[in-house]
């Protein structure tokens, strides 16, 4: 980049709730799209920048923030440094990848694993199988060996077993 040339920036981060990219627009709320983001142009605009970001970030908005230098092409802002095109764009493999095709969302989905899956409910609540009597009773087939009495009383009657 020419020292002529003016550096201008955009704040992004990622959204706490769900870890999406997102960049401060001009209303003050976190966007997904680079181009409503707000321009920093001056190093007080930056410092603003920051301190909201400073702020929202301690307030659980989002995780941190930081400044993105861009440049303008036909009025819109596009990242300098690869890595912040690929955050915008998303992963950069998969179009090279031959026959890849973007999976459907699962009608199974749920936030807690078991749910519409046709397991049990003690499965689905991640309790696992249910014990009888007999099997918590009952001693384990392969005890873990015990040196100097370490586990306490239990360990004592493992090794009078």
């Amino acid at each position: 980049m020419s020292k002529t040339a003016t550096q201008i920036s955009v704040l992004t981060a990622n959204r706490l709730g769900d870890g999406i990219v997102v960049f401060l627009d001009f209303e003050g709320a976190w966007n997904e799209d680079l181009e409503q983001a707000i321009v920093a142009r001056s190093p007080d605009e930056v410092k603003a920048l920051e301190d909201r970001g400073a702020w929202d970030a301690v307030h659980n908005l989002v995780v941190e923030p930081y400044l993105v230098e861009v440049r303008e092409e036909g009025g819109r802002p596009v990242p300098i440094r690869y890595r912040e095109r690929v955050r915008v764009a998303g992963p950069s493999i998969l179009g090279d990848v031959p026959g890849y095709v973007e999976p459907a969302p699962s009608p199974h989905r749920s936030s807690r694993w078991g749910e519409g899956r046709g397991l049990p409910s003690a499965q689905a609540e991640g309790e696992g199988q249910p014990h009888t009597s007999a099997q918590a009773s009952a001693p384990h087939p392969r005890p873990l060996p015990v040196k100097n009495g370490e586990r306490g009383a239990g360990a004592q009657l493992v090794e009078a077993a």
